[in-house]
């Protein structure tokens, strides 16, 4: 008691007995249980295992007692070695160990870290796991220390996925882990620097899966990211490769995507072919409708392209075998002997409310576009009819007035017509 009187008075060396665990001084209590003392901490010491002030279930108390015999000389020793390497850093300074950290930001809290130092102009403690740790005080020391703008790295000297402890560092710290194993001292002995093995969960595409592997590296103080969101250093970033995977995997799904659209469109208009060569044969058509119901299921796939299953649109002697003529310069679908007689055909095809006409337009922009085969004599004759179309329509004359409705349909399977479909030459109100 003359002791804990002298500490009130400022004598801090008045010390006669000493907790093992959180280096407090203790007194002996004044109260007896029939022949029984005991020991009492000289002041709160919260994160103390062996502090009488905690209100704890039995359970819990013997938890933390369990620690704190578990962690006394190899405790001991890890801190020592931590502490001792630092020291030898010349980026580092202010190394201790079990200092008492006091909050600047919360009056009456503080925290022990195992050891602490400033790396460089960088705040930063170590904590040792060797056994059980509550979550919760995982958590509350994190909090302090993010609060007080102290990085904190939490050190396990065993690479053990079975604990508990180490999985949920490994998901609160990108899936990070600094164990401090016999491997980790023999490289730092080597490298004259304190050394970790990191061990990383990295996320890995195969097969346009993603799976995640436990790696590990050599880690030095020199190769750890120190973020001021949550001052939980980390030296591999799960998230951002992760991100990074999943974006080269969606490019990956999109090529392919893309590849089997256009493999998709070839199909169909070979499907087409097939149909109007064999002279509109019903067995051939469920070949088309079948390579639409593939291209439906693609990301690409809009409703404009609803017509390639419209009859009005691929049926006989309408707008798909026409273009299909011009494109590739022989009647398909057709029973005549050339190309400009599906031409002069298809100028007086009709639409419902819109009129006779109604593709002419159309049929002389793929005739531009394709440069079909035709006489002399056929060439000077469209021309003509051309500027007779093209003067009527600027008259705002409705005989040559052009159905827009199958244009994204048919920009999508002969794309050279886009230029022209882009404009609203011959779009005129019904």
């Amino acid at each position: 008691m003359a002791a804990r009187v002298a500490r009130r008075k400022g004598d801090a060396s008045a010390v006669r007995y000493q907790c093992a665990i959180c280096k407090l001084p203790l007194y002996l209590s004044r109260r007896q249980a029939g022949e029984n003392r005991w020991f009492v901490h000289d002041g709160k010491s919260e994160d103390c295992p062996w502090y009488e002030g905690h209100r704890l279930t039995p359970e819990q108390i013997k938890a933390l007692i369990y620690r704190g015999q578990q962690e006394g000389k190899e405790h001991l020793r890890i801190k020592k070695f931590i502490a001792h390497w630092l020291g030898k850093n010349p980026a580092v300074s202010q190394v201790s160990q079990e200092t008492t950290t006091f909050s600047e930001v919360v009056k009456g809290e503080w925290r022990r870290p195992d050891v602490k130092c400033l790396y460089g102009d960088i705040p930063l403690v170590f904590e040792v796991q060797l056994s059980y740790t509550f979550l919760s005080e995982v958590i509350a020391r994190d909090e302090f220390y993010r609060r007080e703008g102290i990085f904190i790295i939490w050190v396990f000297c065993q690479f053990e996925l079975n604990r508990a402890a180490v999985m949920d560092e490994a998901f609160f710290n990108r899936r990070n882990l600094f164990v401090l194993d016999s491997d980790a001292m023999k490289d730092t002995v080597e490298r004259q620097a304190l050394s970790f093995t990191g061990y990383h969960q990295r996320p890995q595409l195969r097969d346009q899966k993603i799976n995640d592997i436990w790696m590990s590296r050599v880690i030095g103080l020199e190769n750890v990211i120190y973020p001021q969101d949550t001052y939980r250093p980390y030296f591999f970033d799960y998230d951002a490769e992760l991100k990074r995977l999943e974006s080269e995997r969606l490019e990956v799904w999109r090529t392919e995507q893309s590849l089997e659209w256009d493999n998709g469109i070839q199909d169909y208009l070979a499907a087409a072919a097939k149909y109007y060569e064999s002279d509109y044969a019903k067995e051939f058509k469920p070949q088309m409708l079948a390579a639409v119901d593939r291209l439906y299921d693609n990301i690409n796939w809009h409703r404009g392209y609803e017509d390639l299953r419209n009859e009005a649109f691929f049926g006989y002697h309408s707008v798909l075998p026409a273009l299909l003529s011009i494109c590739r310069n022989k009647p398909i679908g057709y029973k005549v002997t050339s190309v400009y007689q599906v031409i002069e055909s298809g100028l007086r095809n009709g639409y419902p409310n819109v009129g006779q006409h109604a593709f002419a337009v159309l049929y002389l922009w793929a005739y531009k576009e394709y440069r079909p085969t035709v006489s002399d004599k056929n060439r000077k004759w469209l021309k003509d009819y051309a500027h007779q179309v093209k003067h009527s329509i600027e008259a705002q004359e409705l005989t040559y007035r052009r159905y827009g409705g199958f244009d994204e349909t048919i920009e999508l399977l002969f794309p050279e017509l886009a230029t022209h479909l882009a404009t609203d030459f011959g779009l005129m109100n019904t």
